[in-house]
């Protein structure tokens, strides 16, 4: 069984030969530690099941480098200060046309990973800031939350805008000829959601609903931090599967896995806050023993850390966990 047919059976929620591994995102520092810079030796090298269909941001955006980006988000350095959408004229301003989304899918690499991982991997595309995450980041997260109850008419524009945009991306990833699509849209903290479940119901479902329709492929819906009383709503819009599962917001695995676990692929889960920041290997075992033992029965799992890869993980214990994994995500071998 190769990696696409292993990811591709876990998505019908049957057991492969092993757990697939997965990671949606890899950053530079990561990257050059492990192989070379590259995001696909990077990932040859942690055996990882999954290939991203192309990596990065165009040259023509500030988004998460320094300036004002298309859709009037602020950045410094690579970090989110603020956005300055205030009123219907300012976000006609950011409103980027809809074609943009080409750039975001350059051609040669989108046919050179076809080629060389095509028959063998399973292909996806990720990205973060769908229709609430960037409509909020537009604003800045106080001034839109302000907005819900004083300003609904710009809110609305504003999830409208960000659907249209997020559809669009989806449509260059199915037509770039992905296997599944990640789509990230961060609505908790470690300490709750940012809203309560009748208003993402009210404000953010429908739109979620549009997106889901709007692909070929399944689609994976990826919030950090405590989103459990959401998840009854993520499956209600459509979507596939859910990552990144942050233990550190008392996200317990094995309770997911048994709610849902045949409703939603799960991803995810891997401690990165204690586990892969530090060097410890048994540390490391044991987390990847318990990601194993209770994400992997009956399938619809994908081992994945609860985040991403990033600045000040120790290297030694990232290439441990997928090595570790791969040896003990074997389902004929895995104590039942």
């Amino acid at each position: 069984m190769n990696s696409r047919e292993r990811v591709l059976t876990t998505f019908k929620f049957k057991e492969a030969d092993r757990v697939p591994l997965f990671e949606a995102w890899i950053e530079i520092e990561i990257m050059d530690a492990i192989g070379g810079g590259s995001p696909y030796k990077t990932r040859e090298i942690l055996n990882l099941d999954c290939i991203p269909i192309a990596v990065g941001h165009p040259k023509s955006t500030n988004a998460w480098r320094t300036g004002v980006d298309e859709w009037g988000r602020v950045f410094k350095n690579g970090w989110y200060m603020k956005g300055i959408v205030n009123n219907l004229d300012d976000l006609e301003k950011y409103t980027p046309p809809l074609e943009y989304a080409k750039t975001w899918f350059p051609e040669s690499i989108v046919k050179s990973t076809k080629k060389k991982y095509g028959e063998t991997h399973a292909i996806y595309y990720a990205f973060h800031d769908a229709c609430l995450g960037l409509s909020y980041m537009s604003m800045g997260l106080d001034k839109f939350f302000i907005a819900i109850h004083r300003n609904k008419e710009l809110v609305e524009a504003l999830m409208k805008r960000s659907t249209e945009w997020t559809i669009a991306m989806i449509n260059e990833a199915n037509t770039s000829g992905v296997d599944f699509i990640m789509v990230g849209d961060d609505v908790a903290f470690r300490s709750g959601s940012m809203m309560s479940p009748k208003i993402f119901r009210e404000l953010v479902l429908p739109y979620y609903k549009k997106i889901v329709k709007s692909s070929k492929v399944p689609l994976i819906w990826h919030s950090d931090g405590a989103i459990e009383l959401l998840i009854p709503m993520i499956i209600e819009a459509g979507f596939a599967g859910i990552h990144s599962l942050e233990p550190n917001a008392n996200i317990d695995l094995a309770r997911v896995k048994e709610k849902y676990g045949n409703k939603l692929i799960l991803a995810g889960n891997l401690d990165v806050t204690n586990v892969l920041t530090q060097s410890n290997l048994e540390l490391v075992h044991k987390d990847v023993e318990r990601c194993i033992e209770q994400g992997a029965p009956g399938g619809g799992y994908l081992f994945s850390s609860s985040n991403s890869l990033f600045k000040g993980m120790e290297i030694d214990s990232i290439v441990e966990a997928y090595r570790y994994a791969k040896e003990i995500g074997v389902y004929k071998k895995r104590k039942s």
